[in-house]
């Protein structure tokens, strides 16, 4: 459970830095635009490594037990989370009904997770992602995130859908064996 903890505090430690303007604009100055981008990237590396070994090997002490419901809401939430997902870099008309649509399918992703599984590294990890997201928002929001208000061409939002939903199908296929838990019926 500590290498799990440490991942989550490595991870989420590192993404906090941009909500402190002038601690991250420090650090781009003393390492340029792409050592920034660099250290950001290895050291949230180093974080995920933690987080999925010490998940991995915790003990899952239950707190509740998973109920169909959230199993089935799974089938529609996930894909929905990956297709918001993908919309944040697709540059899809979803933009312009929210700032944040990465976040949100992080949220959706994590609060079924939440659901899904109840035991207590289950609750650090995707308890963890959904935190973050929540605060992310507030954050990006107090420094000023808008919508997008532009009108982009439709096949954005097309591309969003066919990333996200073919995302969904790749992980539904493979989850299974990366994940020890089947979501095929």
């Amino acid at each position: 459970m500590a290498y799990l903890v440490a991942g989550l505090i490595v991870f989420f430690g590192i993404h906090a830095v941009p909500s402190v303007v002038s601690f991250r604009a420090a650090l781009v100055k003393a390492l340029g635009p792409l050592g920034y981008r660099a250290a950001f990237a290895l050291v949230a590396g180093v974080g995920l490594v933690l987080m999925i070994v010490g998940y991995a090997a915790a003990d899952k002490e239950m707190l509740w037990p998973p109920t169909v419901f959230a199993r089935h809401l799974s089938f529609t939430a996930v894909p929905l989370a990956l297709c918001l997902i993908a919309a944040a870099y697709t540059g899809s008309n979803i933009k312009r009904r929210t700032a944040h649509p990465m976040l949100w399918g992080v949220i959706i992703w994590a609060a079924v997770h939440l659901l899904n599984n109840g035991d207590l590294p289950s609750v650090l990890l995707f308890g963890g992602f959904l935190l973050a997201a929540v605060l992310g928002i507030i954050s990006a929001n107090r420094r000023g995130a808008v919508r997008q208000t532009v009108r982009v061409p439709a096949w954005r939002d097309g591309l969003a859908l066919l990333i996200g939903l073919g995302a969904a199908g790749l992980i539904a296929h493979f989850h299974g064996t990366l994940f020890g838990v089947s979501v095929i019926l």
